[in-house]
């Protein structure tokens, strides 16, 4: 059987649409237009990268990604622009916070930094996982952690989130991975322990508030950041359950894409349709009423590819 090679988002796309993810997964093709929201989150990875690789301080690299974001902004397609220009406001909004961010807990050691994966399931031979940790640290003397760094919505919860990150797709995933790679017996240095994920967590907040006025303010650091370590135990059967669960997703999707080559396009969740907030129309939607077409360039594009990698394990 040939190997078929998955990620977690695709996974993800899958059992909220399979319309949507044979559009984006298997055809390749997504909105030129894409969420502010996903976009400065894309921008607040690259700015921790280019911290943690010690490319300048946190609001030093913040200023000079965002000059560079905005500068490429008039070359973008123009129904991307304004949607660009919400994210990269989102991320200067921040900038005067990016000082009071601090590590408040010690890594010893950097092993990687956003270096994508593919390795072989445990179970299913002819499965890929594909994915790539923002970083991967060790705390301490010998725990490793995966630090996933992340902007959150306003008036989203640190505290919430990171609670139920418990069966998220992605650090089970990763922390298998993660695990196999440095942690078992036949590993050098096998003496260290994988410990789970180190959230790593910004509030997408205006840092300043009623500028120039009387009762212009500032937020504290703790309602701009969070960072908290959580336990993620690869060998229970709690873990086991989540891995099932994506596996058996993955076996459906195989099933989807092989009718797919028999010319069987698989049917839309309709509670989709409502669009991206719930009160507007997305793309696909004006696809699957007929209006326009996946092969429209005005308003498709074709996906990049982010988990490429030659590094199989």
């Amino acid at each position: 059987m040939d190997q078929y090679k998955v990620n977690v988002s695709s996974v993800q796309d899958f059992y909220q649409c399979r319309f949507r993810w044979w559009a984006k997964w298997i055809m390749n093709r997504v909105p030129v237009a894409g969420q502010p929201a996903l976009d400065a989150g894309k921008l607040l990875h690259v700015i921790f990268e280019d911290h943690f690789n010690r490319k300048g301080a946190l609001d030093e690299v913040a200023k000079l990604r965002c000059k560079k974001f905005r500068d490429g902004i008039p070359s973008e397609h123009p129904a991307t622009q304004p949607t660009l220009e919400k994210a990269v406001t989102q991320i200067e909004d921040l900038i005067e916070a990016f000082p009071l961010w601090q590590e408040k807990f010690p890594i010893t050691k950097v092993l990687e930094v956003e270096q994508p994966f593919e390795y072989q399931d445990k179970e299913l031979p002819w499965l890929l996982w594909r994915g790539r940790p923002d970083r991967v640290v060790v705390i301490g003397k010998n725990t490793i952690y995966h630090e996933q760094n992340r902007g959150l919505a306003a008036g989203q919860n640190f505290g919430t989130y990171v609670r139920l990150q418990k069966r998220s797709y992605h650090e089970h995933l990763y922390g298998e991975y993660l695990q196999r790679k440095y942690c078992l017996p036949w590993v050098k240095k096998s003496k260290r322990t994988y410990g789970g994920t180190l959230f790593n967590l910004v509030r997408k907040l205006k840092f300043r508030t009623n500028v120039g006025k009387k009762n212009e303010a500032t937020k504290s650091a703790e309602e701009m950041f969070y960072q908290m370590p959580a336990p993620y135990d690869m060998n229970s059967g709690f873990h086991e359950a989540v891995m099932h669960a994506m596996r058996q997703h993955v076996v459906d999707m195989r099933q989807v894409e092989a009718q797919w080559a028999h010319g069987i396009i698989p049917s839309p969740n309709e509670k989709m349709n409502g669009g991206y907030g719930g009160n507007s129309e997305d793309p696909y939607f004006k696809v699957l009423i007929g209006e326009i077409k996946l092969d429209d360039n005005e308003v498709f594009t074709n996906r990049e590819e982010m988990y490429a990698s030659t590094e199989v394990e």
